[in-house]
């Protein structure tokens, strides 16, 4: 029986080659069309990209050329200046990781002063009967740990935390893009199999693509908190992603 896509299933497939022509320009027609398919179309309802039907797609084909173009191009014009990168940081203090490293610090200090106690000595005039010299005592109280756990406080670096995010039923070029799309997020991305057959991740959000997945994915992952359906394809998931993480993208 011959298949005929539906204005969603031709719809999802303009949106797929926008995405692909945005990462990759140098697809063919062809090769466009049939990766397109793959991407958004149940395995039932996939035909053979024939020679004659590109030629009956080239309009639908030219049309997410040019908006890919357009994105493009908008992208470039509001990407932002490079700002001048600030000097390097003057080298923190010493980080003491281990009780050894403490009591060798320590013995330094020791022989630092002594060698400059006896250098002191060597260069005084000399005496006719020289009277035995009493050591002032080291301080080796509470005082040097004080300080020492205040250098390897101070030696810390504080680490910065990115949003993380899930999202369950895209395939291949789609998860590239929606990468380059939010660089600030840590994504980590399953298919409708894997969510099945793995575990369930724990992250901030969770987002199902409800048309590629079934339900006992859906039914799988309801109860997690920060769950949000996407209902269309990649560019309604750009747009939900925008809504979540503006702030880290701003």
């Amino acid at each position: 029986m011959r298949i005929v896509w539906t204005k969603e299933e031709k719809r999802a497939i303009r949106d797929s080659m926008i995405d692909m022509c945005y990462v990759a320009p140098s697809y063919t027609n062809k090769g466009l069309l049939q990766h397109a398919q793959e991407e958004v179309i149940p395995y039932e309802r996939r035909t053979k990209i024939t020679d004659q039907r590109v030629f009956n797609y080239k309009a639908l084909i030219n049309e997410a050329r040019e908006a890919a173009e357009k994105h493009r191009q908008s992208v470039a014009k509001n990407l932002p200046r490079p700002r001048p990168q600030p000097a390097a940081p003057e080298p923190g203090p010493r980080k003491l990781d281990t009780l050894g490293e403490v009591f060798e610090l320590l013995v330094d200090a020791v022989a630092d002063r002594i060698v400059a106690k006896l250098e002191a000595r060597s260069q005084a005039k000399p005496v006719a009967v020289e009277e035995p010299v009493e050591e002032e005592p080291l301080a080796f109280g509470r005082g040097w740990l004080d300080e020492l756990e205040k250098l390897s406080i101070r030696g810390k670096e504080a680490k910065v935390r990115r949003p993380t995010a899930l999202i369950v039923g895209l395939l291949g070029v789609q998860m590239e893009c929606i990468k380059q799309s939010n660089p600030g997020v840590d994504f980590t991305f399953v298919t409708a199999a894997q969510a099945l057959s793995h575990y369930t991740f724990n992250k901030d959000h969770t987002i199902l693509m409800t048309k590629f997945i079934n339900h006992s994915v859906q039914t799988k992952y309801r109860k997690h908190p920060n769950l949000h359906y996407c209902n269309g394809g990649v560019s309604e998931l750009k747009t939900l992603l925008h809504g979540l993480f503006a702030k880290v993208a701003a």
